[in-house]
């Protein structure tokens, strides 16, 4: 009993801190962003990726932009694949005066738009939670999800209905090829149709899509512990990299059964992965351990850094589309973190150290529970999307005057 009262009396006092913590960087949000949107979801989203393409309305002072998100329901409730639009200033990459912001839920800080700012604009049945949903490059209205039965399936999400007329379940394409559910997904930029994933089984699928085959074109076996991310390579069309619960990095070349590169730098399980837009060499990796490694392809037998303040796991990391130097991660301590690799080894006094290394340079702590997933946006530089387990989807833009000091 008197362990069960300690334990309520734990979670009663980190429910409090975390509830102090948000107040506080609330009452200050308007001095770091430039945009900065909470959105409730009725459902909690495990995925998040804008869509490439914006729109101007003609005599409106947004542009509507694109998210996919998912939900993760309970109790046999329905699940969904959605769409959802959110409408940005059209000058939210200008510096607004902090006195002008708005401030009220779930609107959130920034110049007003008139409209709700978040809603679904499309809602498609889905077959279990969404692991995992990810646009194809060269079509944006083809989507591919990850479903907790290990099949991938495939929407056409403009042939589909704003919202179902009924429960079925109907995807455009389905994939059978893994016997498990997996999160690790991945289009090829240079190869149209062209779909890696990965499954908690350590095997690895590259898919046609544009064949309409049901059947994977290739597999691999990574290992036999679960795959938790897999990426393509942005310059060469035949490699990709995967990671997961072994704590192994592994660099593949689809012409070759076995990996280039077998990486072990990190004490705990791997669950991201990126490469660089920019440079063809870089790519990083976030662990269980805390930890974020950044790797040159050419020597990947130790880090060219590693990047340290987060408090727990690292979930999710993407690069910058628009800096080669910059990157986001975000983890199970409630935070995102951008960082610029072009700052470490920076001179520091004490106060700045203080704050984190010089390598980091912005925290985001607008999030109550664990960061699942997050993702720039293309047309808005500084815009990033991020969801998490309590139901919360934000939108948030870097205050300009920050990463242009």
């Amino acid at each position: 009993m008197a362990a069960n009262q300690d334990q309520i009396f734990d979670e009663q006092s980190q429910e409090a801190t975390i509830n102090e913590e948000y107040k506080i960087w609330k009452k200050n949000a308007p001095f770091l962003y430039d945009l900065a949107i909470s959105h409730p979801v009725e459902w909690p989203s495990l995925t998040v990726q804008w869509l490439p393409k914006k729109e101007t309305p003609p005599g409106q002072d947004y542009s509507i932009h694109k998210l996919i998100i998912g939900t993760n329901t309970v109790d046999n409730e329905m699940n969904s694949l959605m769409i959802a639009k959110v409408r940005l200033p059209k000058d939210s990459d200008v510096q607004q005066d902090p006195s002008e912001y708005k401030q009220n839920e779930p609107s959130g800080i920034g110049k007003a738009t008139g409209e709700s700012r978040i809603e679904i604009d499309v809602r498609i049945n889905h077959e279990g939670e969404v692991n995992r949903a990810r646009y194809m490059p060269q079509k944006s209205n083809i989507i591919a999800t990850f479903t907790p039965k290990g099949e991938i399936h495939i929407f056409d999400y403009i042939k589909h209905p704003s919202q179902p007329s009924n429960n079925l379940v109907k995807p455009d394409l389905k994939l059978v090829g893994h016997q498990k559910e997996g999160f690790g997904m991945s289009w090829s930029e240079q190869k149209l149709g062209h779909l890696v994933t990965g499954d908690y089984d350590g095997k690895l699928c590259i898919w046609d899509v544009e064949t309409n085959a049901p059947e994977p074109k290739q597999t691999f076996q990574a290992n036999n512990l679960q795959i938790e991310d897999v990426c393509w390579h942005r310059f060469h069309p035949e490699i990709f990299g995967s990671c997961g619960d072994d704590r192994h990095v592994r660099i593949w070349d689809t012409r070759k059964p076995q990996p280039l590169s077998d990486i072990q730098t990190h004490a705990g399980d791997i669950y991201c992965l990126d490469f660089n837009h920019f440079n063809e060499f870089c790519f990083i990796t976030g662990s269980e351990d805390k930890r974020i490694n950044l790797f040159d392809m050419r020597n990947t037998e130790k880090p060219l850094h590693t990047f340290e303040s987060h408090g727990d796991q690292i979930l999710s990391l993407k690069w910058s589309p628009h800096n080669m130097k910059i990157f986001v991660s975000s983890s199970a301590d409630r935070r995102c973190m951008i960082w610029d690799f072009g700052r470490c080894g920076k001179a520091q006094t004490p106060e700045e150290a203080q704050d984190g290394p010089p390598e980091l340079l912005f925290v985001h702590g607008g999030h109550r529970s664990k960061v699942c997933d997050l993702d720039w946006n293309l047309n808005e530089k500084y815009t990033i999307s991020s969801v998490e387990d309590n139901n919360i989807l934000q939108v948030w833009q870097l205050g300009a005057h920050i990463y242009q000091e």
